[in-house]
Parts: C-alpha cells; structure tokens; sequence
C-alpha cells in the first residue's frame, strides 16, 4: 500500500496510484472521519476533470479589425454586453 509524509504544515499528498484508482481530481472535496482510532478519508463531493475545449466560443469577441487586435483594444464590458 503506497504511504505519504505529513509536512510541518499538515498536508499530505495523496499518491498518483490511489487517485487514479478512485477518480481523485482536483477540487474534489475529502473529510477525515475518526472511525474508533482509525482514520479514514471520505469522499465529500466528486469534481469531474475539466475540458477546456468545452467552453471554447462561449464568448464571443467582435471581428478582428484589419491590423489585427491588441490587447489594449479589447473591452471585457462590451463582450458582456452581447446578447
């Protein structure tokens, strides 16, 4: 069984071998639960490992004008103003 290390601050590193095999992702939500002098770690709330194409296009920038764009041209109100 894989072990970890308590650091000086508390935290321990769950190991990639149990992660993989119980779906840990990060943001997934654990609580410590006393179970008569042993310790287990309960899953609290599952976070599903994000896909960042999914949310490509869901803000829609105006047309690029003839020179190209600059960062300084762009205004966040206006894309938020977009129907």
């Amino acid at each position: 069984m894989p072990a970890a290390t308590l650091t000086d601050k508390g935290q321990v590193v769950i190991p990639a071998e149990i992660r993989a095999r119980f779906g840990l992702t990060p943001g997934t939500q654990v609580e410590f639960v006393d179970d008569g002098g042993t310790i287990r770690l309960v899953v609290r709330r599952r976070v599903e490992r994000s896909d960042p194409a999914a949310g490509f296009a869901m803000i829609k920038a105006p047309p690029a004008p003839a020179g190209g764009r600059r960062l300084a041209d762009f205004d966040a109100a206006d894309v938020a103003r977009q129907p």
